[in-house]
């Protein structure tokens, strides 16, 4: 009798299945986690094709756009990314000084996002412009649109952001109504920001 208890003390059958128990939760979460880091990525990839979209649409316009228009293409935005969040656009178009070696300011607009100024076209949108050529002009696209995870695997919500730059198509240069052509707009993308006419070409 005490030698076979001594057998069933030394007995391990059975360690496969506690094993089996402890690493079943940590692969159930590596397997969601790759699923939502996955989906993230293709929402991502989404977001980006989207983008260049619109930059095409617009490097395709040769008539006067104004701020329905843009709210147009936000909208095309939305509904091509699918994305159950809100969507920003902004749009502007960037004129290349070889003179100064800058990029001029021609004209910014945005959807949900303020207008940018001569100062952060410098700072950080000139860095994304490729090499262009004297008085060419670009545009160029930003987007904005939050993932949120499909499944709390611990990860919040990240901002998507994408810049598409594109050279116009048809005409030298996209244009505003009411930026440097005289016609006067208004802004409507709820700043209440009063609109000044860029001369800086014009003059």
């Amino acid at each position: 009798v005490i030698e076979r208890a001594k057998q069933n003390f030394r007995k391990e059958d059975g360690t496969f299945s506690v094993e089996a128990v402890l690493m079943f939760p940590l692969l159930i979460w590596a397997f969601v986690a790759m699923f939502v880091f996955f989906e993230g990525l293709r929402e991502s990839n989404i977001n980006l094709k989207a983008t260049y979209t619109v930059s095409d649409l617009l490097s395709r316009e040769t008539e006067l756009i104004d701020q329905n228009y843009l709210d147009g293409m936000n909208n095309v935005y939305a509904w091509l990314s699918r994305s159950p969040n809100d969507v920003n656009l902004r749009v502007t178009v960037v004129r290349y000084d070889a003179g100064s070696d800058a990029h001029i300011r021609v004209w910014s607009r945005g959807v949900g996002k303020p207008d940018l100024t001569q100062e952060e076209v410098n700072s950080y949108i000139s860095p994304q412009v490729p090499i262009m050529a004297d008085a060419d002009s670009a545009i160029v696209v930003e987007t904005w649109t939050t993932y949120t995870p499909v499944m709390d695997i611990g990860l919040t919500e990240s901002d998507i952001y994408n810049m598409v730059v594109t050279a116009p198509r048809f005409s030298e240069q996209l244009n505003f109504a009411g930026l440097g052509d005289g016609t006067g707009t208004e802004h409507f993308d709820g700043s209440d920001v009063a609109v000044e006419t860029d001369d800086t070409l014009t003059n």
